[in-house]
């Protein structure tokens, strides 16, 4: 079976290969095409779903922290301005939240670090309810991370929060950041 399904996506893809190719595409736009349409396809046959892929629909998003250093206090939400990918516009960067476009599970990554002089506390929140929590050392460069899966209804949140009481300092210049990525149903 498992070489059936290997057969299958290497048949799909040179079809879709042949496909963009006669109508003029590029190579990088091809080969982004077919890349998207495999992990379609490996997705599908891994949920055992009878979709062979190609045309879902996937949010992801990478944004960084560019400004440093970043004071912190209280309920503080860093807002990560540096939007590498923001597939399905799920990230805004002007409040720093993800808000799920669609419901599924979805991988997320978390890297905080220190600018030095104290310890630096954070913490994953969904909707409002503190998760996880991340810890960077006092430090210079100390980082902290969390790669949570979660499963998400449509409009749900999630974004990093400042966990103590204490004033502390985030690093930026792209150090800290957040990513996300739809997994599936």
């Amino acid at each position: 079976m498992a070489m059936y399904c290997v057969l299958h996506l290497i048949l799909v893809a040179t079809c879709v290969m042949y496909s963009e190719v006669k109508a003029g595409g590029t190579c990088l736009r091809l080969e982004n095409k077919i890349l998207d349409n495999l992990l379609d396809m490996i997705v599908a046959i891994k949920s055992g779903s009878p979709n062979s892929g190609g045309n879902s629909y996937r949010p992801a998003f990478t944004a960084t922290l560019s400004t440093s250093p970043v004071t912190v206090s209280g309920q503080f939400i860093p807002k990560f301005d540096n939007v590498i990918l923001n597939r399905g516009n799920g990230y805004d960067p002007k409040t720093g939240k993800f808000t799920a476009p669609k419901s599924g599970l979805y991988q997320f990554s978390f890297t905080i670090m220190s600018n030095g002089g104290s310890d630096l506390h954070m913490g994953v929140a969904k909707n409002g309810k503190y998760l996880i929590s991340l810890y960077a050392t006092k430090t210079h460069g100390d980082t902290g991370t969390a790669n949570p899966v979660l499963e998400l209804k449509e409009g749900d949140t999630v974004y990093l929060i400042h966990g103590a009481s204490a004033t502390q300092s985030m690093a930026g210049y792209h150090f800290s950041n957040m990513s996300g990525y739809y997994i599936g149903e």
